[in-house]
């Protein structure tokens, strides 16, 4: 199995873990809560398989884009090796990029996938996203800038979306009672 397809599982299998757990979280606080129900699990499932594709490649674009070292190697000295030397003005591009564009992808993603079926046509699934994507991008705000600095900084590009998955838990614990509020 390649590296992208085992993130794409893994996501897969994180989110829908996640809802489960909130799930059961809510049934073991308030008793009169409705017992668990799988179509969220499945639909999480969708969107962890359906959203990791997109950050993958997400992922890739960032980094050729904007890589976050350079290495360079004294002309002179062969026995040493290059000097990776961070480049802060290309972290500080994929943040904003991530923050911006990405998350405003990522969070659309995760709507169209929660709505997809029970919206019955296109104008009620993009009024459902206008409705709800902007204050899940602000409450993302509080997470993900962090994350996204530790990855860019630290993770190599191939092992990023497994890493956001795992940060992502907590994250999809938060979405999953989102989702569970009409």
């Amino acid at each position: 199995m390649s590296r992208h397809t085992k993130t794409v599982v893994q996501s897969a299998l994180l989110k829908s873990a996640a809802n489960l757990t909130a799930q059961l979280f809510r049934y073991s606080t308030n008793p009169t809560a409705p017992p668990l129900e799988w179509k969220p699990v499945f639909e999480f499932a969708v969107f962890g398989l359906v959203q990791a594709q997109v950050n993958y490649h997400w992922q890739e674009f960032l980094e050729d884009s904007f890589p976050s070292y350079s290495t360079f190697a004294k002309p002179t000295d062969q026995t040493t090796e290059p000097k990776k030397v961070i480049q802060w003005r290309n972290i500080i591009y994929k943040i904003i990029l991530d923050q911006t564009i990405g998350l405003f992808l990522m969070n659309t993603i995760f709507l169209v996938c929660m709505n997809f079926k029970q919206s019955g046509n296109a104008s009620v699934l993009v009024a459902e996203v206008n409705r709800k994507i902007w204050s899940l991008i602000v409450n993302a705000w509080k997470v993900w800038p962090a994350c996204s600095l530790c990855n860019f900084l630290w993770v190599p590009v191939e092992s990023r979306v497994l890493v956001a998955s795992c940060v992502g838990f907590g994250w999809n614990i938060f979405l999953a009672f989102f989702t569970m509020v009409k």
